[in-house]
């Protein structure tokens, strides 16, 4: 035969042997846990690189939760101690005003490019224009939080108390009163305004004319609101509020927002993701156990989510969330419309995407569930793509896993990664345009042993079936299958872990077993019996079943054992793997026992013998009268040798004593009692 055909066969071989299995990451909830630096999952679960985030604009102020974009390159950033406004683009960043607050909490854009911007400490809403700064209102008490454009005017979120306020032709007026301490952020989908609330973490709806309650989230807080293209609006709740608080060594007052408080409720999660839908009905796309997602935004078909605690960009798609960029700050404070830009504090700075796509993917951890042989890597790719490889045993990567492979370019190559339970993979995508659409990975699980957890041999006489015999509770062996000398009760395709229910049949031995294969394959039973000091012999072979009841009456009275070997040939025909384990000794005992009476005095004695098993039971009657308990003369039945008195009654009558064995053998003797 040709090498080459001998490869084909080997090959073909140990296919038939275990089968080939496939990662296929295709879906959005297929790539859950996956980490990125500029690489976004897409709603039909494909990846695309991304510019790359670079620093557009860093600033001294230690705060920043301000941030509006013209659409056309110009973004305009709001800090805090001291509070500026400053105008980004291309050519840098330029400083339009400082104005006397002690923070810059919103900014935002007119249709016809007007600028207005909100303060805390003290509450002011401001309008910025040809180099000037007209202060329109101020509140007596409380600050502003968030503005937006509703009703062609300027809508304003305040607090504490809760107001919401509307820019008009005579100045401030106030449209509602909100049920919260706070009205913390804004967002307006078609004819109706959305606010955020602090304090009992409240989402309300404004027509206008009437304010509604949507929502009362589980924490305190809805820290942000954006609009999607779906027309659903996405919120983010977390645990804190806007208060109010005193710089260390000054006299004047700040704002701080609390980002460290345990979870409400179970401390289970930090934060939550809602979505509002057109009707206006609530629900929890996702809930944080350690992420703090603080400020949201709509791109393309993928929301996106800022933490505050260390400085991810997550993206949610259809529920599943992925990591899509980690940044060089403490916390994520704004995103503009899109995700193209985003505001940092600590340090603050406005990041851009900008030049050319180029990105890197890292896959979760796969689990071939165990240690496996990986095969090909494939899939559907179109841009620069290369792909390197790394594996290990343990669910956390860690330095027990194998170094990365040397990347190579995507299509299909074989994986190069050492056999472990499991893998994972990292995509450089780029520079360029370059997206993903499909990603599968071949693997085949080492074969390993079934493990047999449990070899169990039950009481003499017990057996168990799945349907009631034909009369009660005795069984009948009408049509006896033979396989040399044994026959058996079974079902043998019978593969259920549980007994049926119990049953009883002179002479027989049930035993039942349970076992696995850690490779999910089909397993096949062999069951052996051994005499004490004797050889094996075969009770039957190829058995599916997990239970069987020998007829013990073919065998000679002794000790004996089972031996149960399970192999997973079924699956592994060219190299099955089995495991075996052996019983506890039991008896078998087909004999009766021996019983003797004689008369001594005014009693009759009874002595009852077996060879190998204790006597169970033991009675007598007169004349085949009732059968009446005969007590042992020790007070207790527990051996194969007992001895019992009976009272001899005056009269003409016939003795019966009947003695039972625990292996329900049975002996009856009689004598005649003359008078």
């Amino acid at each position: 035969m040709k090498p080459a055909a001998l490869l084909s066969l080997l090959l073909a071989s140990a296919a038939a042997a275990a089968p080939t299995r496939f990662f296929t990451l295709d879906t959005p909830q297929s790539l859950v846990g996956a980490r990125s630096q500029g690489v976004v999952v897409r709603s039909d679960g494909g990846l695309a690189a991304l510019p790359p985030l670079s620093a557009l604009a860093r600033f001294e102020e230690p705060l920043a939760q301000a941030l509006a974009t013209d659409g056309r390159g110009n973004f305009y950033v709001g800090t805090g101690h001291p509070a500026r406004v400053y105008q980004v683009n291309a050519g840098g960043s330029k400083l339009l005003a400082e104005l006397a607050a002690d923070q810059v909490t919103s900014l935002l854009l007119a249709p016809d490019g007007t600028l207005f911007a909100t303060t805390a400490l003290p509450g002011s809403v401001l309008r910025l224009s040809a180099g000037k700064v007209e202060t329109l209102a101020s509140l007596p008490e409380g600050n502003f939080w968030d503005s937006a454009w509703f009703g062609g005017r300027v809508v304003l979120a305040a607090g504490n108390p809760g107001r919401l306020y509307a820019l008009g032709p005579k100045g401030l007026e106030q449209l509602q009163e909100l049920p919260d301490r706070h009205g913390r952020c804004l967002a307006v989908s078609g004819d109706k305004l959305y606010i955020g609330t602090s304090g009992k973490g409240l989402i309300l709806a404004y027509d206008g004319s009437r304010l509604g309650v949507l929502y009362d989230s589980a924490f305190t807080e809805i820290a942000s609101l954006a609009v999607g293209g779906d027309g659903a609006v996405y919120a983010v709740g977390v645990f804190g509020d806007p208060t109010l608080g005193q710089r260390p060594g000054e006299g004047q007052a700040t704002v701080t927002t609390s980002t460290g408080a345990p979870s409400p409720e179970t401390g289970r999660f930090t934060s939550e993701v809602l979505r509002v839908t057109p009707q206006g009905a609530v629900t929890t796309l996702y809930r944080f156990e350690k992420e703090l997602a603080s400020t949201l935004a709509w791109a393309g078909d993928v929301l996106l989510l800022g933490t505050s605690l260390e400085g991810k960009l997550l993206q949610l798609t259809q529920g599943a969330l992925a990591e899509l960029d980690t940044v060089d700050a403490g916390q994520i404070t704004k995103l503009a419309p899109g995700g193209q830009a985003l505001l940092t504090q600590g340090p603050v700075q406005l990041l851009l995407r900008q030049g050319q796509a180029r990105g890197s993917f890292t896959s979760p951890a796969l689990d071939a569930g165990q240690p496996s042989q990986w095969g090909s890597f494939s899939g559907s790719f179109q841009g620069p793509c290369q792909v390197s490889f790394r594996s290990g045993n343990t669910k956390e990567v860690g330095e027990a896993w194998s170094p990365w492979s040397p990347p190579v370019p995507c299509g299909n190559v074989a994986v190069n990664a050492p056999q472990g339970r499991f893998l994972q993979l990292k995509l450089e995508l780029g520079p360029g345009p370059a997206e993903v659409t499909r990603i599968q990975v071949a693997y085949r699980q080492l074969n390993l042993a079934p493990q047999i957890a449990e070899l169990k041999v039950y009481p003499p006489g017990e057996v168990y079936l799945k349907a009631p015999p034909p009369s009660e509770r005795i069984v009948e062996l009408t049509h006896p299958e033979l396989s040399g000398i044994f026959t058996t009760l079974e079902d043998e395709k019978d593969t259920q872990t549980q007994l049926g229910k119990k049953y009883y049949r002179v002479g027989f031995q049930t035993v039942s077993w349970k076992a696995e294969d850690p490779n999910g394959d089909p397993l096949l039973f062999k069951l052996e019996i051994q005499r004490q000091g004797g050889a094996w012999w075969v009770v039957r072979e190829n058995l599916e079943s997990v239970q069987l009841a020998l007829d013990t009456q073919a065998l000679p009275d002794g000790v004996y054992r089972f031996r149960l070997t399970a192999s997973d040939a079924p699956g592994n025909p060219e190299d099955p793997a089995t495991a075996s384990a052996v019983s506890s000794w039991f008896v078998v005992d087909n004999t009766p026992p021996e019983v003797r009476i004689r008369r001594e005095g005014a009693f009759w004695v009874v002595e009852a013998e077996d060879a190998l098993s204790p006597i169970l039971l033991a009675q007598w009657n007169r004349d085949a009268q009732r059968w009446e308990p005969l007590a042992p003369a020790d007070g207790l039945l527990d051996s194969p040798k007992e001895r019992f008195r009976l009272p001899v009654q005056p009269g003409q009558y016939l003795l019966s004593v009947r003695v039972v064995d625990d292996h329900h053998n049975r002996r009856v003797v009689a004598v005649e009692e003359k008078p």
